[in-house]
């Protein structure tokens, strides 16, 4: 059963593909004319800063990368996916085991470690692009939806899915 982690983590999911895809972010550009621009620019640069790469990859392919990570983990883990034994033996993964004895805490962490820090990679490329967060006001809605929604999104995996009460005499098999 979903428990109450899933409302923020289904909601951080709607805002962050919302605010990549449906809201402007720079100006009258949405996120795929920045996109376009950035490459433009690198593939016309003779000399790129740690700081243009940076954002170079992050436009490129390091947005979605981190928006998967920080966004579908921890809604299916807050619907409860992993709920039956076959589930955690087939999906349970590094912590297949502490799921299996019925401990949450392990995999609370991981996915929230996960998506902390697609959150902050999220920022600090936001940081970089807006020369050390100098233009920060020249950002539209879209990096700003999509900074809420990872942080929602961490929030559904820190409180994660409902777990059943453990009748006395309970033991793990």
């Amino acid at each position: 059963m979903p428990g109450w982690g899933a409302i923020p983590a289904v909601l951080g999911v709607l805002l962050a593909v919302l605010g990549l895809f449906a809201f402007k972010w720079a100006g009258d550009a949405a996120f795929g004319d920045v996109s376009a621009a950035v490459r433009e620019a690198a593939r016309n640069a003779t000399d790129l800063t740690a700081s243009d790469r940076w954002v170079k990859v992050y436009l490129g392919q390091g947005v979605f990368i981190a928006l998967a990570l920080a966004a579908i983990p921890p809604a299916l883990w807050s619907l409860g996916t992993l709920r039956s034994r076959e589930s955690i033996k087939s999906r349970g993964g590094l912590t297949k085991k502490s799921l299996s004895e019925g401990r949450t805490g392990p995999t609370r962490i991981m996915l929230s470690a996960i998506a902390g820090l697609c959150l902050l990679y999220h920022v600090v490329t936001l940081l970089i692009m807006t020369d050390g967060g100098r233009h920060l006001g020249s950002l539209g809605p879209g990096p700003w939806l999509l900074v809420v929604g990872t942080a929602l999104s961490v929030a559904g995996a820190a409180i994660g899915p409902r777990v059943p009460p453990r009748h006395p005499g309970w033991r793990p098999r």
